[in-house]
Parts: C-alpha cells; sequence; structure tokens
C-alpha cells in the first residue's frame, strides 16, 4: 500500500470514529504490516479434529468488503480458524461523492487491529471454502493451510492461507456442511427489536432465528421489561395471562437471569425504556417530575446499565414517553453517557412535525453526550413525504459537527402500532380508563376528531388496516381497514375507532400503509441507516400466533437481501451485510460480534443468495423466508436446512 492511500485510510477511520465511539476496543492508529508472517505451525499442530467444517462458501465479513473463497473454523464457539483460497472480485466504487458516503468509506477498515485471544486447545469448528469477505488485496502470495497466520489488515483477522482445498479437507471434522455457492456472513444484529417476554412464552424466537438474526436489541420506543413492580397493575396482570408467564422479576438483572435459565436460541441485550421508568415512578402523568422523582428515575436508569443495559430509548410518540419535556431527557441521558451507552428514539413525530422531532433528538443528544440512534426513520403521510431529504440534511450536519448520528428503518411501506397513537395527547393523559371515559362522550370525541385525523398526515383511513383486536365480537374486523369497517357499521370512520377502542379497552393494533417506495429505497441506501425489524419473535403456533402481524416480523432481513439488494440492486451486497451485522454491534458496542473475524463469536449465517427471499405478505404474514439455510448461535446450529434444531445456545448480552 502506498502511503499516501495509506494516509488517507487513516484519516477516514479518524472520522468514522465520530459515528461508533462506543466499538470495544477500537484503535484508530494506523497499523503498519511487513510481508513476513509469523509461523503458527506450532499453534495448529493439534487441528486434529473439527466440530463442524463449512465448505466452499461465499464469506463476506460484515465490513463491506468484496468477497473471497475462504475457510472458517470454529473453536468453544469462537471463530478461531480463517482460511483464504481467492479473492472473489475488486471492490466496488462506492456509490456517490457527498462528504457522508466519503466519511464512511472508512468503516470498513475500522478494525484494523491486533485482537488475538489466547489459542484454545483444540480447535471445534472450521468453516472451509467459503467466499471469505475479508478484503485482503496482498493477492501476491498464497500461504499454506495450516502453516503460517498474519494479522489481516483490511479485515482485522488472521488468515491461514490455502493455495488448494486438499491442504484443508485433510482436517477432520465431526461435522461437515459442504455450502458452495452458498454466503456466509456474521449473524444478523436486530438493533431495533421488541422481543422481551416473548422469549419467556417461546424461547425458539421462531421468526426471527428464521431470517438469521442471532441478536436481538429490545427495549426499544421506550418500553422495556423492566422495572416491573411485584405486584402487577391489572392491565399486566390480564397479559401475563393470555400469554401464560409465571415468571416474575423486578430488574434487568432478575429478567436476564430467568432468560438464562430458561435457555434461548439467539442472543438478547436490552436498552431501557424511559416510558417504563417514567410509569414506574410517576404513572401516566401529563406533568414535569418532581426533584425526588427525576432523582428516582435516574437511579433507575444506573442501575439498568450496571446490570447491562445498552443505553435509554423514549417513545415520544407513545404516553407516558411524550409527557416528557427535553429537559427530563437530557437529565437522564447525561446518565447513561456515564456508562457508555446511547440513546435511542421514537422520536415525537414521524409525520407532520417530523423535521422539527429529528432536530429535537439530535439537539437531546448533543446536549448530553450521547450517540444518537433514530428509531425506523421515516417520513409518514402523503403530505410528508417531501420532507425526506431534509431528515438526511439533519443528520449529516450533525455527524460533521462531531456528532454520533445513526438511524435504523426497515424495508416496508407500511408501519404497525397502536390505534391509540392518532389522538392527540391531552386525551390521553392521566391513563387508559381516564381516556376510554373521553372516548365515550360524543363532546370530547368531536374535540378529538380534527387533531386525530390531522395526525394521519393526509393518509386516508383507508390505509389504517385493522391487525389485532381482543374481543371475540371484533375478530372479524382483522384484517379490514378503518374505513371499510365503518362502512359495513355504517359509522363515521372516526367514531368507528373511537368504539373500537372502547371495546377493546385501548388494545387494537394497526398497519398503517404510510411511506413511500421511493423514500424506503432512499433510507435504506444511506449510509447513515441500517436494517432493524421494530418486530418481536413471533410463531405460527402457541400464544405467539395472534391477529394478522406485520409482516416485518418474519420476514425483515431477506426481504432487504432479496427484494432490495438482489433484485433492485440498491447497493452491493457487502455495503448491505454490513448493515445488519458490523453497524449495528458498532454502534452499540458488542464486544467480539458483528464481524467474522478470528477470536470473534461464532454467530454465523450462510444462506443462499440466489434464493433468499420473505414469504410474509400484508395478509398472510405468518411464514417464514426461504434461503436461510443455516444460522449458528455462539458456534451451535440453531436453523439447519431452514428448520430449527430445537438448541438453546443464546447468551444475555451485557453493555
Amino acid at each position: 500500500m502506498k502511503r499516501r492511500d495509506f494516509l488517507k485510510q487513516s484519516s477516514r477511520l479518524a472520522l468514522f470514529a465520530s459515528l461508533f465511539p462506543s466499538l470495544p476496543s477500537a484503535r484508530f492508529s494506523p497499523l503498519f504490516l511487513t510481508s513476513s508472517s509469523k509461523s503458527s505451525s506450532s499453534q495448529f499442530s493439534y487441528l486434529s479434529e473439527f466440530d463442524l467444517l463449512i465448505k466452499n462458501a461465499t464469506i463476506i465479513n460484515g465490513l463491506g468488503e468484496p468477497p473471497f473463497l475462504g475457510d472458517i473454523g470454529l473453536k468453544d464457539g469462537r471463530i478461531a480458524f480463517i482460511a483464504f483460497k481467492q479473492n472473489l472480485g475488486s471492490e466496488e466504487k462506492k456509490r456517490g461523492q457527498d462528504e457522508t458516503e466519503r466519511l464512511l468509506y472508512g468503516q470498513m477498515e475500522i478494525i484494523k487491529r491486533e485482537h488475538r485471544l489466547a489459542e484454545p486447545d483444540q480447535i471445534k469448528d472450521l468453516v472451509q471454502g467459503g467466499n471469505s469477505q475479508t478484503g485482503n488485496r496482498d493477492e501476491g502470495k498464497i500461504w499454506k493451510a495450516a502453516l503460517f497466520d498474519r494479522f489481516n489488515f483490511q479485515a482485522g483477522s488472521r488468515l491461514v492461507r490455502a493455495g488448494r482445498t486438499k491442504q484443508t479437507e485433510a482436517i477432520k471434522a465431526k461435522q461437515i456442511i459442504d455450502a458452495e455457492g452458498k454466503v456466509v456472513c456474521p449473524g444478523f444484529i436486530d438493533i431495533h427489536s421488541h422481543t422481551g417476554i416473548e422469549l419467556l412464552v417461546n424461547p425458539r424466537a421462531e421468526s426471527k432465528i428464521r431470517q438469521g438474526v442471532t441478536t436481538e436489541i429490545s427495549g426499544n420506543c421506550g418500553s422495556s421489561d423492566f422495572p416491573l413492580r411485584e405486584i402487577l397493575s391489572e392491565e399486566e396482570k390480564r397479559y401475563f395471562e393470555r400469554l401464560g408467564i409465571k415468571e416474575r422479576w423486578t430488574n434487568l438483572a432478575n429478567f436476564a437471569r430467568i432468560l438464562e435459565n430458561k435457555k434461548i436460541s439467539l442472543n438478547w441485550g436490552t436498552l431501557i425504556g424511559h416510558g417504563t421508568i417514567r410509569a414506574y415512578v410517576m404513572g401516566e402523568e401529563k406533568r414535569v417530575p418532581s426533584a425526588s422523582e427525576l432523582e428516582t428515575m435516574k437511579k433507575l436508569i444506573a442501575q439498568g446499565m450496571e446490570q447491562g443495559a445498552f443505553g435509554l430509548s423514549t417513545g415520544l410518540e407513545y404516553t407516558p414517553s411524550g409527557f416528557a419535556e427535553r429537559e427530563e431527557i437530557i437529565d437522564l441521558c447525561r446518565v447513561v453517557a456515564q456508562y457508555g451507552g446511547i440513546y435511542a428514539t421514537h422520536i415525537r413525530s414521524e409525520d407532520n412535525e417530523v423535521i422539527e422531532a429529528v432536530g429535537e433528538a439530535i439537539s437531546i443528544a448533543a446536549e448530553s453526550g450521547l450517540p444518537l440512534e433514530i428509531s425506523h426513520l421515516k417520513a409518514c403521510g402523503q403530505r410528508n413525504w417531501w420532507k425526506m431529504p431534509y431528515l438526511f440534511d439533519l443528520m449529516e450536519k450533525a455527524n460533521q459537527r462531531g456528532l454520533a448520528v445513526t438511524a435504523d428503518a426497515y424495508p416496508y411501506t407500511a408501519y404497525s402500532t397502536g390505534l391509540t397513537v392518532f389522538f392527540p395527547f391531552w386525551a390521553l393523559a392521566s391513563g387508559q380508563e381516564e381516556f376510554l371515559k373521553k372516548l365515550r362522550s360524543p363532546e370530547e370525541r368531536r374535540k378529538m376528531k380534527a387533531e386525530t385525523e390531522e395526525k394521519l398526515g393526509g393518509m386516508p383511513w383507508q390505509n389504517v388496516v385493522i391487525v389485532d383486536v381482543q374481543t371475540e365480537k371484533n375478530k372479524a374486523l382483522i384484517g379490514k381497514n378503518i374505513f371499510e369497517a365503518a362502512k359495513e357499521r355504517g359509522l363515521d370512520p372516526f367514531d368507528l375507532a373511537c368504539d373500537l377502542i372502547v371495546e377493546e379497552k385501548g388494545d387494537v393494533s394497526i398497519v398503517g400503509f404510510g411511506m413511500s417506495e421511493e423514500n424506503v429505497v432512499a433510507i435504506l441506501r444511506h449510509p447513515l441507516v441500517m436494517i432493524a425489524s421494530d418486530g418481536s419473535a413471533l410463531a405460527p403456533y402457541g400464544p405467539l400466533h395472534r391477529g394478522r402481524p406485520h409482516p416485518r416480523n418474519y420476514g425483515t432481513f431477506p426481504r432487504f437481501l432479496g427484494r432490495y439488494v438482489r433484485d433492485r440492486k440498491i447497493l452491493p451486497l457487502p455495503e448491505a451485510i454490513r448493515k445488519i451485522t458490523f453497524m449495528p454491534a458498532a454502534k452499540l458496542g458488542l464486544k467480539d460480534r458483528g464481524v467474522i473475524k478470528e477470536g470473534y463469536f461464532a454467530d454465523l449465517v450462510i444462506f443462499d443468495p440466489v434464493k433468499i427471499s420473505d414469504q410474509a405478505t400484508y395478509t398472510n404474514p405468518e411464514q417464514y423466508p426461504v434461503g436461510i439455510e443455516y444460522v449458528i448461535v455462539n458456534g451451535t446450529i440453531v436453523v439447519d436446512h431452514g428448520e430449527h434444531t430445537n438448541r438453546f445456545p443464546g447468551q444475555f448480552l451485557a453493555k
């Protein structure tokens, strides 16, 4: 590498460091390597048997670089061996020339650092023969397998160079997977998930693990599974009874212990939900907290961070999180900053005031000193679609000022939430019972109607589809839009919405078709955006089988890779993989995950790039994707030929 090129890369690294300050053990200083290689014959002389040998796969390491043909070995749940065979292509020219993309160009080199673990006594797993995208450009030398190793500059990984397949085929393995023509990449990390107590109901995490998700980050949109009072509210009791949950906990440490004892199929981490904390301390009251209440919230957040949470989330379109003023959130975020966490926010408006809401989120991050994650970035309602470039501009300029602002999004033009989201906050204040009382009053309804329909952002009631209710009386409405259901009952759509909320005690789920396809593509392509589901681990059977859930619960990641990357070619595949592996891992500061690198945890996905596709639709959402052949979590195969193996190697991930 020429010195001037090296210095350019070092500069990119320094810039990118501001985006992901929580990246564990990241060093942004240059690493100068010579062409000599330290012999590792003594290290690999004991490679007599592996637990797993995956042959002939296309390995994409998560850093956004081109694939190469290579072999990977795993031991004790970690990647212990990578064999390079053949580079499969030169690096594609990066899209665009704007400053943000030039900034992010350096992220693929961010793990150019030595991070070697003590050599294990015996290597268990070997992924062999893959097209491994570790981006090594030193193609002039081919080293014999299991004889030499070196730190790989571009990927931050030591590679064992294999000139001929037979050199690694000679190694014995307990199990061999021939993955010829398949892609091997890091397990997908869903940075915006709502999976929590669902794992107590069904620890197999069916709808997520079958997508290739190996790590779920929950506690988003201001709602987390903790803290929980010892005496449950009536609403909580009904919910727990419906799901058959008998376990009880009060804090994150308790909940994590229950998960570990229960055994789960994927890794799980969480944020602290601001709305949950606020309700625990203040109930549903719409007011500024007292000094003692604010102090109690700070202590609960500090406790959650000490017990392993990754940061704080707000759900500012929901109660009670949305009752908080900017100053309250800044005060609480400053506690999180002391622990190196992040601030993730469902912003105060995703429609008519979305520009102002993004601006508020950035200002909170700036004043509290936290990295910012804007949840499910969008501009809802046709009248607001034009605002999307301005949101990008706000984010890009914030990063140019030294802030760490990123976002996540799902590859759909419809969102999913509760029907109450359209109603004004003044009506929702003081809790659910008071709100339902207001809805029973014709006079109060008249006061709400204009504000509620304005919140639709120009979206007609025909675009709001009922997907779940609680009573048998209303189950026939599932799958119908509000306008259609209202017409059947001879009602105005707004009155039908009010009646439904009253009859269902506030628990009505909807899917809203509010985004443009053009904006969805622009968001997915943007270098500051990673991909996430905003969904939960569901199953087409048992208590988690109910209603007509948004297809994102079953199809987010295969849809992104199949429909948008392979078919529509909005991004190169390596760049797309980076958005669902390295990028969320770096944002959160996940240790030893998100990259195929020696010494890292063996969370891997093997998929068919030709076949990968979502099958879940809005009318038939409970369908697993196709093309996901294997999913490996901490070195254990959880999905084998697309089928769940009933294994539970998942771990609670603490900050």
